[in-house]
């Protein structure tokens, strides 16, 4: 599986949540690094509870940006942040019952990123055109 990288096609315009996904894509990275060194299993519990925290306080800033800057994706945004967490939970769940597999890491690693570069780049980052007309006033 290939580590991902954030680069420009993944800019809002609002730099707490562009360096927000930075520290998302390093997490989700760092476990794949570990896994081929054989360190991989360890790596689930941290994985998940960074992103319980990133998901109660990443999701609730972004949302309130999108709607500051009146993003036309707002609501799909929302819709889309319940859906990660729907995925989240299932995954929480897996681990709690049957523990850290490298099945499980797999696809926390391949599901995550795939909703991760997908919704970064399909939804926000349709923040940067409401964001970017202010800062040329500014």
């Amino acid at each position: 599986m290939a580590m991902i990288r954030w680069d420009q096609s993944m800019t809002t315009g609002v730099d707490t949540i562009d360096d927000q996904h930075k520290q998302l894509i390093t997490w989700l990275n760092d476990p794949l690094a570990a896994m081929s060194q054989g360190k991989g299993r360890a790596e689930v519990q941290r994985l998940l509870d960074d992103l319980g925290t990133y998901a109660s306080t990443h999701f609730g800033h972004e949302e309130e940006c999108m709607q500051r800057y009146k993003c036309p994706a707002a609501q799909a945004n929302v819709a889309a942040h319940r859906e990660f967490v729907q995925i989240f939970d299932g995954f929480k769940a897996e681990f709690e019952h049957g523990g850290a597999t490298v099945y499980l890491l797999v696809r926390i690693e391949s599901e995550l990123m795939r909703w991760l570069t997908g919704h970064i780049r399909r939804t926000d980052t349709l923040l940067y055109a409401c964001v970017k007309p202010l800062a040329k006033i500014a």
